[in-house]
């Protein structure tokens, strides 16, 4: 009864929301002012960000601030912005004067030649017939004029009162207006404390709206008419609202704590989803039609006065701050994040599973958390075990809604949600990568020593024969809509089909270091991750699978954690840098651009939910993707030059560079619209078709061009969406300079013929001296030829450490190390008495997930450094991959191989590692073989190196393993 009377309680309260991504804008992205007074997209698709120290434009990745070129001062303080209707003219309120321009400049509004200056805070309305409503000194003013009559002349601006004494006096509210809205063909003003509407024509009687009408005593500052046709109105301490169709305003308030702070605007904006949105006192608040939803830096907001809001063309929500700068709400309506403000402890995440028709479950570090539907807040979950379960990698379903779930120390845990009860069903001899349930109801476990399977609930755990399958990692499972199970394992592709197993062929180029991911297509091919950066799509013939890499620049730089196919057929591939998805046709990358919180990804972290929205677990949190058509939706870039200048002078388009005596560069700027603002897209141009330069820069500079026709070829190259954009062309012409024109020519000519005689004079002095100077210059251009030579050894050398050596360790790579190890074996007289140490850092992965990457990389470079120590001259060492080195120890006994692995074992591993304040020990795991006069292969050897070492892990680690056949 106390539970259900506390959720009544509540049912009235404000709900906090989710936790969403946010990309911020500040002085590094060129804002030199980060108190935004005015944010505005015109109808071109510019975004354009008022400040207190002038106007600045969005070229797509940073902010230019609009200077004396363009019309405005340095430093003019923004206070309001808006949009001519009839043309793409933009209306800018400064402190200083109200300004009109089309983007590249700005001209004033002028009266008698005095500036125009507005009210600060108060909104400009644009009517149909091109007359501007703006608030003067309180008072409601129509701002005419402006254009060009039929002579070509410019006509002044005329300004008068909309309303005339008679009416003031009538309705003395008049005399005080706040804000100024358009709803359709009535114009609403807030008028004292209360209300006013009249028709937009300004002819018609004046109503006023007062707490009769439903509108309280208030300062009201914002006017919305949304989409329903619903009326809203904000004041300082009240909001009201006026239902479609109804004469009445009803209260919508915010909560007391969340208002009160005095705004100049009370700004409303509308979502695509057709929510109104408005700000409090630090934060926004969400109509969701039953209620408030308040939003403020515990869902990821600045902790600061949020002061102006846009929704873009692209449903973005961009927040201007006092003092922090822009921040734009990334994948606004499509992405919802749950994170530690929302409850989920023991991050990272690691699994994620529904288990039910009103619940999520997260499995991460310290356990799990539970979601309900419809909650905005995380519970810790119900299993209980002892030890208490942490580490939950993999979690799955049975039929009888059972929950089974693996754990990184072995155990296989079964909760039964009807009785609340878990079970210990197993503890497995090695750590426990993925469960998966067939459709015959089959547990099947894969781990890193290989396939295990239980057949019934009550069963016994049983092992599937190392000689069947394998014995080594195994880290996913994918069902092909046959029934068909595939497992990716270190080792290759196991496919089990009739209660038959088949360790598949690869034809192509494999992956040498194995399969870490599977997904099943709808014909059946394989799409596959691997332990090395790239995805393979593989097509099945028999009982061989013919392997393809999927060539792409993404992808081709992924360590991909999860593979996964969908009910609509797209694979979605996660890795250390967000998330790509083919949809069939091209594939989108997704990242915290795009509303994800984290770009890591995790293994399991992936679910697809009943009603085709996806979840994606994270190092911080969980991000839910709710719409994933409208994330891989196709948009067109469009690159936008925004100016061209010749130093200081503005060059018109399609004009002529004045060069004369002018050394200063062409100076080329650009922008990008029509996608999302954080795609930051990359730029490649060309002059007259020539070669395409790439650049990142918004900024193109051109000196030293001779005179000619040209033109400029710009392309967006959008790598997210692999996408480039129709070029946008720039043409421009530089004349001949005043000395390459007829009448010059004719004034050289007769000079050169006076000089010629003079020359002759001198002529047989200058051959003299000539040859002093090439004599000279013989033996400068010899000495530099010498030092030419000695640069390009020395850079010869340093490509060829860069191409056999590792970049962290300075050890040989893989090709290297790999390369000395076959010319060791190459005949037996090099390879008698040649031990092969394959050496892994026991748990590494801890060292990066407990102190960070950096950390882990400090302590992969500290045991390379140690290694080479204990080394004789001519021992080698390389890194092999990861956290794998290979030593190589030519003309050493067996005994003595032994006793040598052993000493660089423990010398390396006794010492620890420190990190900040931090301390920590890795040891080593070594696998070791010893040739003999015997012929051998690269391949065999790596082959038992490898065997050995997974002996030395499954041991315990932290020690030496020599390989011994049988």
């Amino acid at each position: 009864m106390v539970v259900l009377l506390l959720l009544l309680l509540s049912a009235g309260l404000p709900l906090r929301a989710q936790q969403y991504s946010l990309q911020t804008y500040d002085r590094k992205a060129g804002l030199e002012s980060l108190s935004i007074t005015a944010l505005l997209q015109d109808r071109r698709g510019f975004v354009w960000a008022g400040t207190e120290m002038g106007l600045y434009r969005f070229d797509g990745n940073s902010f230019e601030r609009m200077g004396v070129a363009q019309g405005f001062d340095k430093g003019e303080y923004v206070t309001t912005l808006a949009q001519d209707t009839r043309h793409d003219l933009l209306w800018v309120a400064t402190q200083s004067g109200l300004r009109r321009g089309d983007g590249r400049h700005f001209a004033r509004v002028e009266l008698h030649g005095r500036p125009l200056v507005v009210d600060v805070g108060r909104p400009l309305v644009m009517l149909d017939d091109g007359r501007l409503l703006l608030v003067r000194n309180d008072a409601l003013m129509v701002l005419s004029g402006g254009g060009q009559g039929k002579d070509g002349q410019g006509q002044p601006w005329q300004l008068r009162p909309m309303f005339d004494e008679a009416q003031l006096a009538a309705l003395p509210a008049l005399r005080r207006i706040t804000t100024v809205y358009l709803a359709r063909d009535r114009l609403w003003l807030g008028c004292g404390t209360a209300m006013c509407s009249l028709d937009a024509s300004g002819r018609g009687r004046v109503l006023l709206h007062g707490p009769a009408q439903g509108v309280p005593a208030d300062e009201w500052l914002g006017v919305l008419l949304d989409r329903a046709g619903n009326l809203w109105l904000r004041g300082t301490r009240h909001v009201s609202v006026r239902l479609g169709g109804a004469t009445r305003f009803t209260a919508r308030d915010l909560p007391e704590e969340a208002t009160g702070v005095v705004k100049d605007d009370g700004r409303f904006v509308e979502d695509r989803q057709g929510r109104v949105l408005t700000t409090i006192n630090q934060g926004l608040a969400r109509w969701s039609g039953a209620g408030w939803t308040l939003i403020d830096s515990r869902n990821g907001l600045p902790d600061i006065n949020i002061n102006a809001m846009m929704f873009d063309a692209q449903g973005s929500l961009w927040l201007g701050t006092y003092g922090r700068g822009i921040a734009r709400w990334a994948g606004y309506g499509m992405v919802e994040g749950w994170a530690a403000a929302q409850g989920m402890a023991g991050l990272p995440n690691w699994s994620i599973l529904r288990i039910d028709a009103t619940g999520m479950w997260f499995g991460n570090e310290l356990g799990g958390s539970v979601l309900q539907d419809g909650r905005t807040r995380l519970e810790p979950w119900p299993v209980r075990a002892d030890p208490l379960p942490r580490q939950a990698g993999t979690l799955a379903k049975a039929a009888d809604g059972a929950i089974w779930i693996g754990l990184y120390d072995r155990r296989l845990l079964r909760f039964d949600p009807a009785s609340g009860r878990t079970r210990l069903m197993a503890r497995l001899p090695a750590f426990i990568k993925v469960l998966h349930f067939d459709r015959q109801q089959r547990l099947w476990i894969a781990t890193v020593n290989g396939i295990y399977r239980l057949d019934d609930g009550d069963a016994t755990v049983q092992r599937v024969a190392a000689a069947q399958t394998t014995d080594r990692q195994c880290s996913d499972i994918a069902e092909g809509d046959d029934g068909t199970l595939w497992f990716a394992c270190n080792d290759g592709v196991l496919r089990h089909a009739e209660g038959q197993w088949t360790r598949m062929q690869t034809g192509g180029k494999a992956p040498v270091s194995g399969f870490s991911a599977v997904a099943v297509d709808a014909d059946g091919g394989l799409w596959l991750g691997a332990n090395e950066p790239g995805v393979w799509y593989a097509s099945l013939h028999g009982a061989q699978l013919q392997l393809a890499p999927v060539v792409d620049a993404w992808l081709d730089n992924t360590l991909a954690y999860f593979v996964r196919r969908d009910r609509r057929g797209w694979i979605w591939v996660g890795g250390g840098g967000g998330v790509d998805i083919f949809d069939g046709r091209r594939w989108t990358h997704l990242s915290r651009d795009d509303g994800l919180l984290w770009d890591e990804t995790n293994q399991n972290a992936f679910f697809e939910d009943t009603d085709g929205s996806v979840w994606i677990g994270s190092p911080i949190g969980v991000s839910h993707i709710l719409h994933p058509q409208e994330m891989v939706a196709r948009y067109q870039h469009t690159v936008v030059v925004t100016s061209v200048m010749r130093g200081a002078e503005p060059v018109p388009a399609g004009g002529e560079v004045d060069a004369n005596g002018n050394a200063a560069p062409l100076t080329v700027r650009y922008a990008v619209l029509g996608g999302p603002a954080g795609s930051n897209p990359r730029f490649r141009y060309r002059l007259n078709g020539s070669d395409w330069v790439d650049t990142r820069s918004h900024v193109i500079n051109f000196t030293g061009l001779p005179s000619g026709d040209y033109r400029l070829e710009i392309q967006a190259l959008d790598d997210d969406q692999r996408t480039v954009s129709p070029p946008t062309y720039l043409d421009f012409r530089i004349p001949r300079p005043w000395w390459q024109t007829g009448w010059a020519y004719v004034l050289e000519a007769l000079l050169l013929a006076l000089l010629l005689a003079a020359i002759w004079r001198w002529y047989s002095r200058r051959l003299l001296r000539q040859n002093r100077q090439l004599e000279a210059l013989v033996s400068g251009r010899t000495a530099e030829l010498t030092e030419e030579k000695r640069e390009l050894e020395r850079t010869r050398a340093e490509l060829y450490q860069q191409a056999t050596h590792d970049s962290l360790t300075g050890l040989h790579n893989r090709r290297a190390i790999l390369e000395q190890l076959a010319a060791r074996l190459e005949s037996p007289a090099r390879r008698a008495g040649l031990a092969v140490g394959l050496v892994d850092a026991d748990h590494f992965k801890r060292v990066n997930d407990t102190f960070g990457h950096q950390a882990g990389d400090a302590a992969l470079l500290t045991i390379a450094q140690r290694l080479q120590s204990q080394l004789r001259d001519g021992d080698q060492v390389g890194r092999y991959g990861g956290e794998e080195l290979l030593v190589v120890l030519p003309n050493i006994s067996r005994q003595a191989a032994i006793e040598r692995m052993a000493t660089i074992q423990s010398v390396v591993s006794a010492k620890p590692h420190r990190w900040g304040t931090q301390h920590f020990t890795v040891t080593l795991s070594i696998g070791m073989v010893w040739i003999g006069d015997e012929p051998a292969s690269v391949e065999d050897v790596i082959r038992r190196a490898d065997t050995a070492l997974y002996q030395a892990k499954h041991r315990g680690r932290d020690r030496v393993a020599e390989f011994t056949a049988g």
